[in-house]
């Protein structure tokens, strides 16, 4: 909002510099933005006095001046009528800015050279006057080569105010006097208008009385309606000062009775509007909802469908004006209007943003309107605009002013412990002291002690509802600097990490280290997601929770598996080819339990892999991840976890959204379940559009943390070395190595450190229905080098139990 300094010394007189007004404004709470001077584009124009005056010898309507401005003499071209020797005048300097934005320069005028220009009122935008030159009389202190601006006193600023929504008073020159008033504790002046002289007419449109009839059917909607007939308007431009101050405050002059609305909605904060009286049909004004199918073409030309929800303003057929937000095409002020009415309400805020959204339309009203005005002031306003109408226009008042009130603004009161808000402000302000501040702003006190304060609020301070509000108050009065400022004393206590987050972290970082990339999706998804997957129809996954106010249909229920969110991530990197992927996420699942109960949560663990097994290049094979790259993953993040004695089952009756035959389970112990891990169906693929293969484990993180090992065992590295012995094996093709290895190791042969397998192979020579199974002993003792001798005493035994037991043979 912007705002004329002279303006506010029309209410309060300050006398602190602009920079100090803006920044104290500030700190108060309404702050300042920019601070532009008025007359910026007049800092080069001096008083000068005119010496010599000679015709100009090419032109005969101009004359050549010689005028002095200090020590310094210009010889200047001048044509105006009323220019003579002896007088002082303005001399606009070369870079002198005009008021239509014409910059002065030192040029030739018919091969005279002017230094400057002798200007007029109206060319320096000071004044109406464009017949000749500005004339200044002789007066102390108006030497010749002062500046104008300071001669004149033209020192004026526009303050830039970001007004918050909470302070809606504050949006007028009065509003923010009342704030200066209330920050230096200087008086306020409010000119009161007078009531103006009611002269009757006999030719009168909106009633056969000269009083106006008007009716509020929406009392709820419209709290208070002023109006007042004016006649004898003249349509004209505004007066200078007028004019002037509207195109400082952002608003563009119109005609006399449109700018003094403008006017005093900047000086006081009430919108107004200005009905053509010989454009309203009579008997009486109706403030009204609209009625189905009603139309209204407003002032800026745009034709507009009425809700039944809206607030109008109606004469007898149809509506003038949409209430609160703009007026009507049709009753709109014109230079042929003759007579007014002049119409000033107090709207519900609530019903006249509806209206301004609904419309997509914003005003100057509708903005002050929206965020609330001050009841009481309804009435004051518009004796101060009939009064400034009469100025202008020569219009006189019709009739008594109609007030239509059907619901009184009742005052507020409020009370304050003065100890509350010192413990509150960290202050130590004595109750006379807090009771003068409140008294700044406008309470009227009826009760002062050292236990409580209390007072009438004013109204046209809406923001003012609890007592807090007021210890608000408080602080900005005596100034935020005052106020001690203590660091608050807290101890810090360390605590450890839960044993669930420490288990976290260590899955993640293991993760990690295997070249998996974490995500975190939102914990929302569409049902469609879930019921690819193939769940049966008692499948918990299949109960899910539904989110009242979802953000849109894909984020409508509680996610009830974390693979469809990364199917999801995949599809997305698929789309701008980035087709490599290795990802992993920790999250939780949601499982509906039944109506007014919390669903079920659980965290699972969910990777997967997709894409080439090695980054392009010229040293690597081409060659795509397969379901034992998964595997590995999978293998390396249990055996770091300190998980032995798992292993993995065939059916996996929970992951229907694997491809039968590449899926397996994975039990710990007796029979307990970490999860599953397989390749995912194309035809589920086919939902999120993902060129696959897609290889995916999913674990219970429950179950991870009830068979993780939390103990970590140290093994010194080996000084002697280990003696290794390969055996090849067939044995039936459904027996399963880990199996063959779980044997081994029951054995627990002494110095034996490690068997692993190193080929599996079906095919000729081996017998059909088996396979050939190559494995690799490591054998070492902890404190000598063994013999080969030693080796074989252990390794032979080994070799013939599992010959005997799997009824294998030694491959040649």
């Amino acid at each position: 909002m912007l705002i004329l300094t002279s303006w506010l010394k029309e209410f309060v007189h300050f006398t602190v510099p602009v920079e100090t007004l803006a920044e104290d404004l500030t700190m108060a709470g309404l702050e300042v933005e920019e601070i532009e001077p008025v007359y910026k584009g007049l800092a080069p124009v001096v008083v000068c006095s005119v010496e010599e005056i000679v015709p100009h010898p090419h032109a005969s309507h101009l004359q050549v001046c010689t005028v002095a401005a200090g020590e310094q003499k210009f010889d200047v071209v001048c044509g105006a009528p009323n220019v003579e020797k002896g007088q002082m005048a303005a001399l606009a300097r070369p870079g002198t800015v005009l008021s239509d934005g014409t910059t002065v320069e030192s040029s030739d005028i018919y091969e005279i050279r002017s230094d400057g220009m002798l200007c007029s009122e109206a060319e320096l935008g000071i004044g109406d006057d464009e017949t000749g030159i500005l004339i200044l009389e002789p007066a102390p202190g108006r030497e010749p080569g002062k500046s104008l601006v300071d001669v004149l006193g033209l020192k004026d600023w526009v303050l830039d105010i970001a007004v918050t929504p909470n302070r809606p008073d504050c949006l007028s020159v009065l509003g923010v006097a009342r704030e200066i008033s209330a920050i230096y504790g200087i008086p306020l002046t409010i000119p009161k208008s007078p009531n103006p002289q009611i002269i009757q007419s006999l030719n009168h449109q909106i009633t056969k009385s000269p009083n106006p009839s008007i009716s509020i059917e929406a009392p709820d909607l419209c709290g208070r309606y002023t109006a007042a007939v004016m006649e004898g308007i003249r349509i004209s431009h505004s007066p200078h000062w007028m004019a002037k101050r509207l195109q400082a405050s952002g608003i563009r002059p119109i005609n006399n009775v449109v700018d003094v609305t403008n006017y005093v909605l900047i000086e006081r904060g009430q919108p107004l509007h200005a009905f053509d009286l010989d454009m309203l049909t009579g008997p009486a004004i109706e403030v009204r909802t609209a009625r189905p199918g009603e139309k209204i073409k407003t002032i800026d030309g745009k034709d507009r469908e009425l809700r039944p929800d809206m607030l109008v303003i109606a004469d007898a057929d149809r509506p003038v004006a949409v209430a609160g937000v703009m007026g009507g095409a049709e009753t709109e002020v014109n230079d042929d209007t003759k007579r007014i009415l002049l119409e000033s309400a107090w709207f519900a805020p609530i019903q006249v943003r509806r209206t301004s959204k609904a419309l997509k339309t914003i005003t100057d009203s509708s903005y002050r309107f929206e965020r609330g005005v001050d009841p009481e002031g309804v009435i004051s306003t518009l004796y101060r605009t009939v009064e400034l109408i009469g100025q202008v226009t020569g219009g006189y008042l019709v009739g008594e002013i109609k007030d239509v009130y059907p619901r009184p603004y009742k005052p507020g009161y409020l009370s304050l412990r003065p100890e509350r808000a010192n413990k509150l402000l960290g202050t130590g302000l004595e109750p006379i002291q807090i009771a003068q501040l409140l008294e700044r702003i406008g309470i009227e006190l009826s009760h002062v002690d050292d236990e409580k304060i209390k007072g009438m609020v004013p109204a046209h301070r809406l923001d003012l509802k609890e007592e807090v509000d007021l210890v608000e108050e408080i602080a900005r009065l005596h100034g935020f600097p005052n106020i001690p400022t203590l660091a608050p004393r807290a101890g810090i206590a360390a605590r450890a990490p839960e044993p669930s987050q420490a288990l976290v972290h260590r899955i993640r970082t293991i993760l990690s280290s295997q070249g998996m990339t974490e995500v975190i999706s939102y914990s929302f998804m569409s049902p469609e997601e879930i019921e690819v997957l193939g769940l049966g129809k008692n499948d918990p996954r299949m109960q899910m929770v539904s989110v009242q106010n979802p953000l849109s249909d894909d984020q409508s229920v509680m996610r009830t598996s974390i693979i469809p969110s990364l199917m999801g991530t995949v599809a997305r990197n698929q789309a701008k080819r980035n087709m490599d992927l290795g990802l992993f996420e920790i999250g939780t699942v949601f499982y509906a339990k039944g109506t007014g109960e919390l669903p079920l949560e659980e965290q699972r663990i969910v990777a997967l892999c997709t894409g080439a097994r090695y980054p392009e290049s010229w040293s690597w094979p081409k060659e795509q991840v397969d379901l034992f790259d998964l595997k590995g993953v999978l293998q390396g993040l249990l055996q770091a976890l300190g998980i032995s004695g798992w292993k993995t089952v065939l059916e996996t009756p929970d992951g229907p959204f694997y491809l039968p035959g590449t899926s397996a389970g994975i039990v710990w112990g007796r029979k307990s379940v970490l999860g599953s891990f397989g390749q995912i169906d194309p035809n589920v693929l086919e939902f999120w559009d993902i060129n696959g293969p897609v290889f995916v484990f999913e674990l219970s993180f429950d179950a991870l943390e009830t068979a993780a090992s939390r103990q970590l065992n140290f093994t010194p590295l080996a000084r002697y070395p280990a003696v290794e012995r390969d055996i090849a094996v067939i044995v039936q093709d459904r027996l399963s190595a880990q199996d063959l290895l779980k044997y081994i190791s029951g054995q627990a042969p002494d110095f034996l450190e490690e068997v692993r397998i190193f080929d599996i192979y079906r095919g000729k020579p081996v017998p059909k229905g088996s396979k050939s199974i190559g494995m690799r002993f490591t054998y070492r003792a902890l404190d000598h080098t063994l013999s080969d001798h030693e080796v074989s005493e252990v390794h032979d035994p080994i070799v013939r139990s599992v010959i005997q037991s799997y009824k294998a043979k030694l491959r040649d």
